[in-house]
């Protein structure tokens, strides 16, 4: 890997890290650019533009994601089922709810037609898609699409659900 290369990733791996901590909110390139600790002109200089660097975060944070989910998703089949359980019983993993998170703030982004962002989901959506398509019996691969739309609910209603409270002391 050239010195180049190894500038850019380093930014990137910043700059992911500041996307999974902070969200999509404050993406302005002087925010990314304190947050990889560097200067503006040199995101710029190393990706284009913003919209450049984002996308690549995002693919990688996706990539990831799939990376996380095939170690811990041994079996090389599951049914639909299965499969939805599977991905639930790790969702309590703080790396993969960092990612839901952001997951769902750039869906709301997409859905206002926000540019890059309205692509980047329909890829990525796509992407997890194809994935799950893998991981079930040829038979079920029709209902990838299906699963993860149940997937996204009932992460949804997991990250709306209040704090547990806890009794009141005597």
């Amino acid at each position: 890997m050239s010195k180049q290369d190894r500038k850019r990733q380093d930014l990137i791996e910043a700059v992911v890290a500041y996307l999974l901590t902070h969200g999509l909110g404050n993406t302005g390139l002087r925010a990314l650019a304190g947050a990889a600790r560097t200067s503006d002109r040199m995101l710029v200089y190393y990706f284009g533009s913003k919209e450049t660097l984002i996308d690549q975060c995002l693919g990688l944070i996706s990539d990831r994601l799939t990376g996380q989910l095939d170690q811990a998703l041994t079996d090389d089949e599951y049914s639909a089922d299965a499969l939805l359980e599977a991905l639930m019983a790790q969702s309590g993993n703080p790396a993969l709810l960092a990612t839901v998170r952001l997951w769902f703030e750039l869906v709301g982004l997409a859905v206002r037609g926000e540019a890059p962002y309205a692509g980047k989901a329909r890829e990525i959506a796509g992407r997890w898609i194809a994935w799950m398509e893998s991981k079930l019996p040829r038979a079920q691969r029709p209902l990838a699409a299906d699963l993860f739309a149940r997937l996204e609910g009932r992460l949804m209603l997991a990250l709306l659900e209040p704090e547990p409270t806890r009794a009141p002391s005597p």
